[in-house]
């Protein structure tokens, strides 16, 4: 099977918080730079606020993850948040055909470690506070993973279940909403989604990350758009001991592959939240996100590189 180029694309996101009044300061951490990856290159990056602010500073996480942090001290009523960033995309080569071992080989139990165990995946294995582990989550990754069964099937018929079985209703949610209320109501956002994929696999001892980014917002050629455009978008990388890592979409139910920029992964959504802080004052706010992914027509002329 042919590869196919790899694709250049323009990433615009704006964050708009508009408070009931005056606000005195603000502080916020972005984590809205895209991701260097083995098969991402990010190209350019800038990110500009309205109040400008008067510090700044850039800093890697404890997983990696590019962040900008900064402080406007001067009173605002709104404040507005804008990233431009241009990536280019390679295939990560994986497909529905790809030959996978049987899911087992990637389960790691408590204490059981053995020569070549890949560390970096043992802190996706365990849980983390809003992605407990549950005995109802591994119940319903289960019907998945039958005895023997090649990892990558297991994975797709997971992914592609939860897209069939639940219904997308951003109204069903908040960032607090628990895995287990989830579960229960089948209803929820790709964060939702996201949480209840690695709660389950993890359940089984898969390692599983979150990952943070976006989705092409446009038409496809064999479709309408993906679900969960036009806003910071959220899906799960799964390790196997002989592919690495695999990213999947439980939200539109496939791999998650060209379609996809990466800005970040962690355990879960606080740590990789796109934008988060705090403000002086005793203001409410309205909150506003406007994302566009667009590629570029122009060929791709370098391939993705780590």
């Amino acid at each position: 099977m042919t590869t196919p180029p790899p694709i250049r694309y323009k990433v615009v996101h704006q964050t708009s918080y508009e408070y009931s009044s005056q606000v005195s300061s603000s502080r916020q951490i972005a984590h809205l730079t895209p991701r260097a990856t083995a098969w991402q290159q990010l190209v350019s990056h800038r990110l500009t606020s309205d109040p400008i602010a008067s510090e700044t500073s850039d800093g890697i996480d404890y997983f990696g993850n590019l962040y900008h942090s900064f402080f406007i001290e001067e009173p605002h009523n709104t404040l507005i948040v804008r990233a431009e960033s241009e990536v280019i995309v390679a295939s990560n080569g994986i497909t529905a055909d790809t030959q996978s071992p049987p899911w087992e080989e990637s389960v790691v139990g408590p204490g059981a470690w053995r020569p070549g165990l890949d560390l970096e995946a043992e802190q996706y294995r365990v849980p983390s506070p809003n992605v407990p582990l549950y005995s109802k989550a591994k119940a319903y990754a289960a019907e998945s993973f039958m005895p023997g069964r090649p990892w990558l099937v297991a994975m797709l018929d997971l992914t592609r279940r939860i897209k069939q079985e639940f219904v997308y209703d951003p109204q069903a949610t908040t960032v607090e909403t628990s895995v287990i209320k989830v579960l229960d109501e089948k209803r929820g956002v790709c964060q939702d989604y996201a949480h209840l994929m690695i709660s389950s696999l993890r359940s089984l001892g898969i390692a599983a990350r979150y990952v943070s980014g976006y989705v092409l917002n446009r038409p496809r050629a064999d479709g309408p758009a993906l679900t969960g455009a036009d806003a910071s978008h959220a899906w799960v990388a799964a390790h196997c001991p002989r592919l690495g890592w695999v990213a999947f979409d439980p939200t539109n139910g496939k791999l998650a592959d060209q379609e996809f920029v990466t800005l970040g992964w962690g355990r879960e959504f606080l740590d990789v939240t796109p934008l988060r802080g705090v403000v002086l004052g005793s203001a409410t706010q309205q909150l506003t996100v406007a994302v566009s992914v667009t590629p570029i027509p122009e060929p791709a002329t370098s391939a993705a590189r780590a």
